[in-house]
């Protein structure tokens, strides 16, 4: 559709007088510019849930490893950070002990590679307690 619209603008361009070649030429590059940002920001948004997602699963199964089970299910967010290099996570739960645990971290990549493992640093606390460390939240 972008393509289309801009090869209109190309032909519409060409009948038109130079200050007005000159403003859709603005118009277009502003427009080009805009989608550019969104798509951005989808890219950014869709790497952010897929970050939530693994770590609110692969954070129970850290958790559950260390001998403190949780009662439900994580609740994380993610943001992406240093110019989209990385993506900090923060989760929130309780044990089954009723502990509060958190899960925070940040990735060492944007994900892709694998939709069931993060690569970074990762910290589980009970309590403000450390009970793991690890630079892998899922995988094998």
């Amino acid at each position: 559709h972008l393509t289309g619209a801009i090869l209109l603008a190309a032909v519409t361009v060409a009948g038109c007088s130079s200050d007005s070649r000159d403003s859709i030429s603005s118009d277009v590059r502003s427009g080009v510019t805009a989608v550019g940002d969104a798509a951005g920001e989808l890219t950014n948004d869709a790497a952010e849930a897929l970050v939530r997602n693994i770590a609110t699963q692969q954070g129970e199964e850290q958790f559950n490893n260390a001998g403190q089970a949780l009662n439900g299910p994580l609740t994380c967010t993610a943001a992406v950070v240093d110019g989209a290099d990385k993506i900090k996570v923060d989760c929130t739960g309780t044990t089954q002990a009723g502990g509060a645990a958190a899960l925070t971290g940040t990735t060492s990549e944007i994900p892709g590679a694998s939709v069931v493992e993060l690569e970074g640093d990762f910290t589980g606390t009970v309590d403000g307690q450390q009970v793991f460390s690890t630079q892998s939240l899922g995988g094998s």
